[in-house]
């Protein structure tokens, strides 16, 4: 997995906060939330990031779409968008549906993952297929018992907004790579006042060990091969706001990832007020 594969991971995954503690509030509907980051290495602006969600209180659907930045976009020229969707039982996240649409290095990339109703996955399709000499292969049965990569921190950010921790153990399953997440809760840090983010203040730490079984490059980067240290800090943006992602961190031996929350509110431009069926 690259580091800016690793990167999309783990803040696809985070992003998916919104939806599970926006379901807590009080009101059956709410006005769906758009927010948005930016994502930088040693100082470098690589990846823009936005995720537009329309919720309810039992379920959920969750749009992410990013584009690189820079001399990243010079040098790999991607542009993505994934959707998931699906159910809230309790503390859990259900997926009905998982699709990733994304063009990388000029070539189109495709992820259709369809599951039955009890979450497990019945079907998925990958265009282009993956290449057996650069990549490793899944593991038998790679997607028993897995959730897509968006809904992952649905019961972590469920359990903060029930007044528990965001540790975890997750299968995740994204229709080309199986990986296993570990969540540990590390307490509480301040955010100090910086120029990239519009946040500052104390946040939850969650630290997030990505374990790759299967589907990823037979060749990494020197910057996947050392990334670690992945973190997510989890606190409310506003008052009266649900908690979310308001950044990322990722160390690697060549410099440090950042993603900043920069942008924060409800869109009431966004076609209708529920998540589809």
């Amino acid at each position: 997995m690259s580091l800016l594969g690793n990167c999309k991971v783990t803040l696809a995954a985070a992003a998916f906060c919104i939806s599970a503690s926006a379901a807590q509030a009080s009101e059956p509907q709410q006005h769906p939330v758009s927010i948005g980051y930016e994502v930088y290495f040693s100082g470098m602006h690589i990846l823009s990031v936005d995720a537009e969600l329309l919720n309810a209180p039992d379920r959920y659907e969750l749009k992410v779409t990013s584009a690189t930045r820079g001399i990243t976009d010079f040098f790999v020229g991607w542009k993505g968008e994934a959707i998931s969707r699906g159910t809230l039982a309790g503390n859990l996240a259900v997926p009905q549906g998982y699709t990733n649409r994304g063009v990388w290095k000029g070539k189109t990339r495709n992820i259709d993952i369809a599951y039955r109703p009890d979450g497990e996955v019945e079907s998925y399709k990958v265009e282009p297929e993956p290449d057996p000499e650069k990549v490793n292969d899944l593991p038998e049965n790679a997607e028993a018992g897995t959730i897509d990569p968006l809904s992952v921190i649905a019961q972590v950010t469920r359990a903060l907004n029930k007044g528990g921790d965001c540790g975890g153990n997750f299968a995740v399953f994204d229709g080309r790579r199986r990986y296993d997440v570990d969540v540990a809760d590390k307490g509480i840090e301040n955010i100090a006042p910086n120029d990239y983010s519009i946040y500052s203040g104390d946040a939850v730490v969650c630290d997030l060990v990505i374990t790759v079984l299967g589907g990823d490059r037979k060749e990494k980067s020197k910057y996947a091969a050392t990334a670690r240290n992945r973190r997510v800090f989890v606190a409310a943006p506003v008052d009266s706001a649900p908690a979310i992602p308001v950044r990322l961190q990722i160390e690697t031996d060549y410099g440090t990832l950042m993603a900043h929350l920069t942008r924060f509110g409800p869109r009431t431009d966004m076609p209708g007020q529920t998540a589809s069926r």
